[in-house]
């Protein structure tokens, strides 16, 4: 079932705890094509990248007071999610209880796979304001020190979410464990689902949220 409105607190565990659930172990665990070095380095990020934009906007919730698109498109068009809704929840809720390094990177992580993968097929690799150019480095294996070849060269001491230097020291990498990424988002429900149970608040953000999902949107 889709999400739906005015959703109760049961009806938001049920729809997090075992629909959105379910769907992440149907649709994203087969591409990631876990105990193989092939395989999902793409597929996978992307897909759970954009959960996490859902899961963004259901826990900062929707404002049409506040939404500028829906006032300049005269309520034609809603600003339902946005990059720093998701960048939030990396930061607050994965950053804060999964694991610091997303408090660290989350945002840059966030630009990087998220924004890349879904608009231009790759991660994107930045410029730095120290002059040190920033690529990406997707891998499947340990959170914390991992090995991993760059190129010819093997490097240890990989960390999930974690930079490192280049080869040449005039640039740094981003890791993502894929394997590490797709646990934490389903941690990141459950944990979720917790605060839901905790913060009246929070159900009436998910609820404006979800409401909005539901509202048909003029062609």
């Amino acid at each position: 079932m889709a999400i739906d409105k005015n959703m109760s607190l049961a009806r938001m565990k049920s729809f997090l705890g075992e629909e959105l659930k379910e769907q992440i172990l149907l649709e994203i665990a087969p591409i990631l094509h876990i105990g193989q070095d092939q395989g999902g380095y793409f597929g996978a990020s992307r897909q759970i990248l954009c959960f996490i934009d859902f899961l963004g906007t259901l826990y900062s919730g929707y404002d049409e007071k506040l939404d500028k698109k829906f006032k300049n498109s005269k309520g034609k068009i809603r600003e339902i999610s946005t990059s720093d809704q998701s960048i939030k929840f990396i930061k607050e809720v994965m950053g804060e209880k999964i694991d610091p390094y997303y408090k660290l990177n989350g945002e840059v992580l966030y630009k990087m796979y998220r924004h890349g993968l879904v608009h231009l097929y790759q991660p994107k690799s930045f410029l730095q304001q120290d002059g040190r150019a920033l690529f990406w480095l997707a891998y499947k294996g340990l959170r914390e020190n991992a090995t991993v070849r760059i190129g010819q060269i093997e490097v240890s001491g990989i960390r999930h979410v974690g930079k490192i230097s280049g080869p040449d020291d005039k640039s740094e990498y981003l890791a993502i464990s894929i394997n590490s990424l797709y646990y934490d988002l389903i941690q990141a429900i459950d944990l979720y689902l917790v605060m839901l149970e905790q913060d009246k608040s929070l159900q009436a953000k998910l609820v404006s949220a979800a409401n909005a999902i539901s509202e048909l949107e003029i062609l």
